[in-house]
């Protein structure tokens, strides 16, 4: 079941997942391929910045560990941990206004808002998508703004009439300005 080495993560964790679903032994070359694999592709040459020990087995804190520790670290019954470099966080693009422990812009907490305030996209007013002629509510909208203004209605529901009627008569006007010209 010997195949070509995978040259990518996903490639060999895939291979991994085919073998173990065969139910088979792998051979120890395969294996030490996918681990080259995943050394080379995860960590390439990035060079460990710290290398640590500690007892096996223990909860002891991590410790510096000289060259002879790592080299040796079986016979010493050491665990042995190397700990690479991230790469830096970017500069946010735009940073949050914190008042009273909250983002004026985002509306993010303090404890937990991202490196980059990122407000939310405005709520879309479903009322501008027209989909059909809106020249067919011209008429019902006038005769609609008409009854509000001569209050047949009660006073609260004349101005929301009112507003809406106005509000949708400008759409229209607008609309038709740039469809017809």
């Amino acid at each position: 079941m010997t195949t070509a080495a995978p040259e990518t993560v996903a490639a060999t964790v895939r291979a991994m997942r085919r073998a173990g679903a065969a139910g088979e032994p792998v051979p120890a070359d395969e294996v030490a391929a996918w681990a080259r694999t995943f050394m080379v592709q995860l960590y390439g040459p990035q060079k460990p910045v710290r290398i640590e020990c500690r007892p096996l087995y223990s909860v002891e804190p991590w410790i510096k560990a000289e060259d002879a520790d790592v080299v040796h670290a079986r016979r010493r019954k050491l665990d042995i941990r190397a700990l690479y470099l991230h790469p830096k966080a970017d500069k946010p693009g735009k940073s949050h206004r914190f008042k009273n422990d909250v983002c004026q812009d985002c509306g993010d907490g303090h404890f937990y808002a991202g490196p980059n305030c990122e407000p939310p996209a405005p709520t879309p007013d479903s009322r501008t998508a027209l989909p059909f002629d809106p020249s067919w509510f011209r008429e019902p909208l006038e005769a609609l703004q008409r009854f509000a203004s001569i209050k047949i209605i009660s006073l609260s529901d004349a101005s929301k009439w009112k507003r809406e009627t106005a509000y949708l008569l400008e759409r229209l006007d607008q609309y038709d300005k740039e469809t017809l010209a």
